[in-house]
């Protein structure tokens, strides 16, 4: 999707894209002073915007005044904040080359006091922002103060009415502090879970609690709400900063000199440490009856179903050939006996009931290495009858993704998604109820994709580029739409401008978008597969092609999206 609205503006940014970089300042200031001088109520001629930025003035000719396209306020505002945004991209600009104040969209946020998303709507209401490589090299979205001080004085009610809305007492913001703190000490509750709470208690946005709790934390590292040890220990306290740095890697005898400690003193803190960062861990686990009796080590730990889980209907089987080494793979893991996935649950979860009671009698004061290893043990058996679970029911997950495949998005990446509902699922699973793991695994991975798969299309829709709309508006007609005079002529129009393409080109763009004989869109795969190549030579093909149709038809596709 073209993110200019006038034809005449996007033609005029691919010339200026091509411009020296040391006239792109002036071009930018050039964006400032067409945005301080237009009305809201009035048409402006297309010459008048060349002329502020670029300095050049077109020739009048009679004949030319009749055919010379006027803009709308609106249109050139929303354009030229594109502009300004793709020519300080493209001209590389670093934010130590500039003498004037810069501000982040965080770091204007807090100077007007309002939320990031109140900065993103006035972006959108003209605050005209550049794109400047930060000291970090990376790229982000900024705002020069030239840039503020004209939105500011031509939007001065909109400012204000955003500055006295957002407006809290330092005993408001205390509150919403301390209120904070009492949800997620209460439980493990994050940041927006805990903002929409207190938004709806007090009234307030929920981007505005966010941007405090969050501008709260900002000014107490280690010790803010949502960045605070877990440890139970100060954020000033050298035993933190002794774990911290062993952490990171820094050896026992740069700890001794640096803290001026002697290696036993040091060993001990660390195995203090650790005692308290296993005790601030969480550990989940389906308790049952089985797990209090006497001998459940005997009967749980060394059952033989749970050390032979396999099926024996798991045989050899032939794998079909050209499938993707991954999907390959799956076919030679062997899959799960009920008797033995029931004892593979029981140890799994018993493995990490041991280890919460031994950790629940651990005193980080006096604790030894040698009982936080053996909890750690316990934790990494765990672990590893887990994995033997999630290992056999992979397949399971490729079979539900096949049905939630789509030609937007990778097949691999839904996969991926699933693995990590199965993994989730793993640990919610309640083996004492009698019911298959994989009927609940498919409901937990379904369940997901139902909540993934909108949310990624809706963020496809809204942000994809290079697509035409008229090719998807087209392939997702309803029958009685179909009837219509206007479809017709729209097949036609399409069919017309696939004429310019080859053969090649013109399937590939029929399977890809379910036109004609193919009522369902392929992935680049699918179609890779039935020419004989890769994927990405079926992408670079099917960009070609549609820059081909753009390129040839521009005209006859804005009319089709406009009827």
């Amino acid at each position: 999707m073209n993110k200019y609205r006038s034809p005449e503006i996007a033609k005029l940014a691919a010339q200026l894209s091509r411009s020296p970089r040391r006239l792109v300042f002036r071009e930018l200031c050039g964006i400032e002073f067409v945005l301080s001088v237009i009305d809201a109520d009035h048409m402006y001629p297309f010459d008048f915007v060349v002329h502020a930025l670029t300095g050049y003035q077109a020739p009048v000719r009679e004949s030319d005044v009749s055919e010379a396209p006027l803009l709308d306020a609106e249109t050139i505002r929303a354009d030229l904040v594109a502009l300004a945004e793709e020519l300080s991209r493209n001209a590389g600009l670093v934010v130590g080359c500039w003498p004037e104040r810069l501000y982040t969209v965080s770091e204007l946020a807090q100077r007007f006091d309002v939320s990031t998303k109140t900065i993103f709507r006035w972006h959108r209401r003209g605050l005209v922002g550049w794109r400047v490589r930060m000291a970090d090299r990376r790229v982000r979205l900024v705002f020069p103060e030239r840039c503020v001080r004209r939105f500011v004085a031509a939007n001065a009610a909109l400012v204000s009415r955003g500055a006295s809305f957002s407006q809290l007492t330092q005993a408001e913001r205390a509150r919403i502090v301390d209120r904070a703190r009492e949800l997620a000490e209460g439980s493990e509750r994050s940041v927006n879970a805990v903002a929409r709470v207190i938004a709806a208690e007090c009234g307030r946005a929920v981007e505005t609690i966010r941007l405090i709790l969050r501008n709260y934390d900002r000014a107490h590292p280690r010790a803010g709400v949502f960045n605070r040890s877990r440890l139970d220990v100060d954020a000033d306290d050298d035993r933190l900063k002794i774990w911290e740095a062993y952490q990171d890697g820094a050896s026992v005898a740069a700890l001794a000199k640096r803290f001026r400690r002697s290696a036993k003193a040091l060993y001990r803190t660390l195995t203090e440490m650790r005692a308290r960062e296993l005790k601030a861990r969480k550990i989940e686990y389906v308790p049952s009856d089985e797990f209090l009796s006497p001998d459940a080590d005997e009967t749980i730990l060394h059952d033989p179903a749970a050390a032979s889980p396999y099926s024996d209907a798991t045989s050899k089987r032939r794998i079909p050939a050209g499938l993707p080494a991954y999907i390959a793979q799956l076919f030679r893991l062997p899959l799960l006996s009920p008797e033995g996935e029931r004892a593979l649950f029981r140890k799994f979860n018993y493995l990490k009931y041991k280890a919460d009671q031994a950790r629940a009698t651990l005193d980080p004061e006096t604790a030894t290495a040698r009982e936080i290893d053996a909890i750690e043990r316990l934790l990494a058996d765990a672990d590893g009858v887990k994995g033997r679970i999630i290992e056999a029911n992979l397949r399971l997950v490729v079979s539900i993704a096949k049905r939630h495949a789509s030609y937007n998005r990778d097949f691999f990446e839904i996969v991926s998604d699933g693995n990590m509902s199965l993994m989730r699922a793993v640990d919610k699973f309640d083996y004492g109820r009698g019911f298959k793991f994989s009927t609940y695994a498919s409901w937990a991975i379904i369940r997901n994709y139902a909540r993934t798969v909108p949310e990624h299309k809706h963020h496809y829709d809204r942000y994809q580029t290079g697509r035409e709309e008229f090719l998807e508006h087209l392939a997702g007609q309803s029958a009685d739409e179909r009837e219509s005079d206007y479809l017709p002529s729209l097949r036609n129009a399409v069919d017309r401008m696939l004429d310019i393409l080859d053969d090649r080109e013109r399937s590939i763009l029929r399977q890809r978008f379910g036109l004609g004989e193919y009522r369902e869109p392929h992935t680049l795969e699918q179609i890779g597969r039935s020419f004989g190549v890769s994927k990405e030579r079926i992408r670079q093909l099917e960009a070609r092609a549609m820059n081909k149709l753009r390129s040839g038809f521009s005209a006859d596709i804005e009319k089709l999206l406009a009827g």
